[in-house]
C-alpha cells in the first residue's frame, strides 16, 4: 500500500482529471465543480493524495446545512428550532485504484472530527448525508448514521452528541483559562 497524505484542503494545482471512483456523478462533480465550490465558500473540499505522486486518491466535502424538524425522528423533534442546523457531508469518494484500503473510513473520520470541531464554535446538531444507493447507505450505517424517517430524500444523520461520545476526550475542546488580574473596583 502506497503512503498517503493526511486529508488536506483541495489546491488549485491538484490534478482532478485522473480521479475515477467508478461513479460518473461524483467524478464529474469533482472535476468540474470542486474547485469553484471550494473557493466560493460553498463547501470545503478535503483530499487525500498519494504521497509520492500527488495523485488524488479520495475526497470529502463539508458544508453548512439544515434539516426540517419534521424529518427528524419524533423524539428528536421536541424543543428543536425549525429548521435544525446541521453539517452536510455532501460528497465522499475514493479512486477505484485505492478502494478497499480503508481510505473511505479515513476520510469519514476526518469529516466527522472536522464537523465536531466546527460544532464547538457554530451550532450543529449532527452530520447529514444523502447516500446514493443501499451499498453506500450500509457503509454509513456501520458508522452510526441513522435514516431520517420522514425525509423524502432519504438522508441519514449521525447526531453530534454521538460523534462527541465516539471520540471522547480525543477532541475535547481546548479551554484556556482566563488570566487572573487584579481589578480595582
Amino acid at each position: 500500500m502506497a503512503a498517503v497524505t493526511p486529508p488536506r484542503p483541495l489546491a488549485e494545482t491538484d490534478d482532478r482529471n485522473l480521479f475515477d471512483c467508478g461513479r460518473e456523478s461524483l467524478n464529474s462533480w469533482f472535476r468540474r465543480h470542486a474547485w469553484a465550490n471550494h473557493t466560493a465558500d460553498i463547501s470545503r473540499v478535503s483530499v487525500m493524495a498519494d504521497a509520492a505522486s500527488g495523485r488524488i486518491i479520495g475526497y470529502a466535502t463539508l458544508s453548512a446545512a439544515q434539516i426540517e424538524r419534521a424529518f427528524l425522528p419524533k423524539p428528536q423533534q421536541r424543543n428543536r428550532p425549525d429548521p435544525v442546523p446541521a453539517t452536510l457531508l455532501g460528497q465522499l469518494a475514493v479512486d477505484k485504484a485505492f478502494q478497499g484500503q480503508g481510505h473511505a473510513a479515513s476520510l469519514l473520520l476526518f469529516a466527522l472530527k472536522t464537523a465536531l470541531r466546527a460544532s464547538e464554535i457554530i451550532g450543529s446538531m449532527g452530520v447529514i448525508t444523502h447516500p446514493l444507493d443501499d451499498s453506500v447507505r450500509g457503509f454509513y450505517t456501520r458508522w452510526g448514521f441513522q435514516d431520517l424517517p420522514f425525509d423524502p430524500r432519504r438522508a441519514m444523520l449521525v447526531r453530534m452528541a454521538d460523534v462527541r461520545k465516539s471520540f471522547g476526550d480525543e477532541l475535547a475542546p481546548q479551554r484556556f483559562p482566563m488570566p487572573v488580574r487584579d481589578v480595582e473596583i
